[in-house]
C-alpha cells in the first residue's frame, strides 16, 4: 500500500472496531483510511518528514491507534476534541506531531479523505479554520511523499 514502512503498530483491529467508532462519533471513514487502519493500527512512518509547497516542514510523530491497550486512542481523542470544540467537525485526527499539532483526514463530501494539518496554537477568539493547511489529496499520497527526517 505504501512505499514508506509503518513501524511499531499496535494489535490489529477488525471492521467491527471501525464500525463502532463511526457509530459513536457519527462519521464514516474514507476508504483509504479504513484500509490503513485495518492494516496498521497506530505505529509511525519510517520516513516522517512532509515538506509543503512553500518548504514548510511537518513531522509525523505517530499514528493514532483505533484501539490501544494502554494510552491514547482515537475515540478518546475525538471525545476530548469534541468537548473542547477546538477542531472543525469535518476533520478527524489520525496522526500527531511532537508539539501536539494534528494530521487529520477530511470527512466532508467535497474532499473526502484529503489530508490536512491542524495547528492547535491559536489565540482565543481566532477562527481555528484559519490554521488548517491541506497537505495531500489522499493518505497514500501523503505517506508516500514523506522523506527522511534529519534529527540534527
Amino acid at each position: 500500500m505504501y512505499s514508506n514502512k509503518i513501524l511499531g503498530t499496535k494489535a490489529n483491529i477488525v471492521e467491527t472496531d471501525l464500525l463502532e467508532l463511526e457509530k459513536e462519533h457519527k462519521f464514516k471513514f474514507p476508504s483509504t483510511m479504513r484500509e490503513h487502519y485495518l492494516l496498521y493500527n497506530g505505529g509511525y512512518p519510517e520516513k516522517s518528514l512532509y515538506v509543503g509547497d512553500e518548504s514548510e516542514e511537518y513531522v509525523v510523530d505517530y499514528f493514532i491507534p483505533v484501539k490501544n491497550e494502554k494510552g491514547r486512542n482515537l475515540s478518546g481523542i475525538l471525545r476530548l476534541l469534541n468537548d473542547e470544540k477546538v477542531i472543525p467537525n469535518w476533520l478527524i485526527p489520525f496522526a500527531d506531531e511532537a508539539g501536539g499539532n494534528l494530521f487529520c483526514f477530511s470527512i466532508s463530501e467535497k474532499d473526502n479523505g484529503a489530508i490536512y494539518y491542524y495547528n492547535h496554537e491559536f489565540e482565543y477568539g481566532d477562527n481555528p479554520e484559519n490554521l488548517i493547511v491541506c497537505l495531500s489529496e489522499s493518505l497514500p499520497d501523503f505517506i508516500n511523499s514523506l522523506v527522511e527526517c534529519d534529527d540534527e
